[in-house]
């Protein structure tokens, strides 16, 4: 009768019992929360939590929720509790102060439909400071950021620079490109060799890559409710993740193999495969405990194929299009460079002290771009209390970069392209630690320093040669972008045009 009172006629029985039972399954939901958690921006859903809410523009909603409620508060991801943090001192305060009890990854209920977790972005405990320090070392005996580094960017700046030049000026949309390039910087490093860019094996393995990437960030929805991989067809994308991965596997397999059968011939020793399996394999024979593996060292090698080069190349396009809305810090560019680098060789990594606007605009599309919005998740492993909330343990952590980056506190005008930000009084470059593009603490990206000399080597080169230009006077690129697993400009075509008195970088007398 109640029910017939409220809608004004009659309701079937068992349509009686269904609407009971979901007024039950609502007031339990919101009931279920566990008491004195951050606040909620607005009601969860039953199932779904805030899901429905962050379906359309995720962005937007998750940095006006933090206008309106401050900088924690709690989200429900399906079932499963997300606690978002939207300022930097307290992101510093979890993330670096409280490092040992926020810096493991979640453990989610998904992992029979995710890849295989256990290479270094995914993983916690032993392994990942196993896995980490390993490649770590490697990479310092490489010489990260350093000379070693830059010759292996250098020589990939150049092959860039050779099919940049075959445009003739003309319009193209550079994102295949810059991909292919980056990503040859990583299988340098990784694989001890680079690939031409018309290498049937290297198209079809980044093809897989970029296929891989799509599935990742198209199937979202796994993640928190991993029934979906029984439904028929595959509208979620779990299915089609798992297929990708594992035919990036297989490649990736076979690159190790390669590696490993050159390493062996003494061919290609300077690796940072052939340089993890040669540790691996001693401490075996010397009966030391690890948890390295060949499986591991594929999974290390996917994430650091994905991390160093969708950021990376992400970055040096938003630049590209800061570049064309900004000429005035194009042109400033330009002058820095003229000065220090001059008309008679290349830039050199050793420039890059003397580049503090180069740099500072570099930073300010780091900045701008914030091309990670949400850093990736952390997990409290114990219960405890920040900010007078009690944190579950298991409780997801969620770095709102964005509250930090486009903070009007902290930047002032954080809406305005402006480099001079990060230039101090003297004309020396500043390094706020508020510039946090790729989150902070221990997690901090462990290729940090190598993305920075890529930045530096790619785009001095570029601009030491080019005017980035608009495809045309009346159709500049827009600032809109997509969402994947950064958030990269829209299609566009730009120009890069030659620069008068431009040297052909062949004629560099140190290349």
């Amino acid at each position: 009768m109640v029910f017939e009172t409220l809608l004004g006629f009659e309701l079937p029985p068992l349509a009686i019992v269904a609407v009971a039972l979901v007024v039950i399954l609502v007031v339990n939901y919101w009931a279920s929360s566990p008491p004195n958690i951050p606040p909620f921006p607005a009601r969860p859903y039953p199932i779904l939590g805030h899901l429905v809410y962050l379906r359309k523009d995720a962005r937007h909603v998750v940095m006006d929720w933090t206008k309106q409620t401050g900088e924690i508060f709690s989200l429900y991801m399906g079932t499963t509790l997300v606690v978002v943090l939207s300022s930097y001192d307290l992101m510093k305060d979890v993330l670096v102060k409280q490092a040992n009890i926020y810096s493991d990854r979640p453990i989610l209920g998904t992992l029979p439909v995710l890849p295989k977790l256990n290479g270094i972005v995914g993983t916690s405990g032993s392994l990942w400071k196993e896995n980490r320090t390993v490649v770590l070392s490697i990479l310092r005996q490489f010489g990260m950021g350093k000379n070693v580094m830059a010759e292996k960017i250098e020589e990939e700046v150049h092959a860039y620079l050779d099919e940049v030049e075959k445009m003739d000026g003309k319009p193209a949309d550079l994102k295949d490109l810059t991909g292919r390039a980056v990503s040859n910087v990583i299988c340098s490093c990784v694989l001890g060799k680079r690939f031409d860019y018309n290498d049937a094996f290297y198209r079809k393995f980044l093809k897989m890559f970029d296929d891989t990437i799509e599935g990742s960030s198209a199937g979202t929805l796994h993640l928190w409710f991993p029934q979906v991989k029984y439904l028929p067809g595959d509208f979620f994308k779990a299915k089609l993740l798992l297929k990708n991965d594992a035919v990036f596997d297989t490649f990736i397999e076979e690159m190790i193999q390669n590696v490993d059968d050159e390493d062996a011939e003494g061919i290609n020793k300077n690796s940072i495969v052939a340089h993890y399996l040669k540790e691996m394999r001693e401490k075996r024979e010397k009966g030391i405990p690890t948890e390295m593996s060949e499986d591991g060292l594929g999974r290390v090698i996917a994430d650091l194929m994905t991390a160093g080069t969708e950021t990376t190349t992400t970055t040096i396009r938003w630049f590209y299009i800061y570049m064309i809305h900004n000429q005035q810090a194009q042109r400033k560019v330009h002058e820095e460079i003229d000065e220090n680098v001059g008309s008679g060789r290349n830039p050199k990594i050793t420039d890059r002290p003397r580049m503090p606007y180069l740099n500072a605009a570099i930073m300010e599309t780091q900045r701008i771009a914030s091309i990670l919005p949400f850093g990736l998740f952390h997990r409290c492993t114990e219960e405890t209390t920040l900010r007078g909330y009690t944190i579950p343990k298991d409780t997801l952590i969620m770095p709102h970069l964005d509250a930090v980056l486009l903070s009007e506190k902290i930047w002032g005008d954080p809406l305005n392209f402006r480099p001079e930000r990060f230039i101090g009084p003297q004309g020396n470059l500043l390094n706020p630690e508020q510039l946090a593009p790729f989150s902070m603490g221990r997690r901090l990206c462990l290729g940090e320093a190598l993305a920075k000399a890529e930045l530096f080597l790619f785009l001095a080169h570029v601009m030491h040669r080019y005017q980035v230009a608009p495809e045309s006077p009346d159709s500049l690129p827009t600032f809109d972008s997509v969402l994947g697993i950064s958030m990269a400009p829209a299609a566009h075509n730009i120009r890069l045009v030659r620069r008068d008195g431009a040297m052909d970088h062949s004629d560099d007398p140190d290349k």
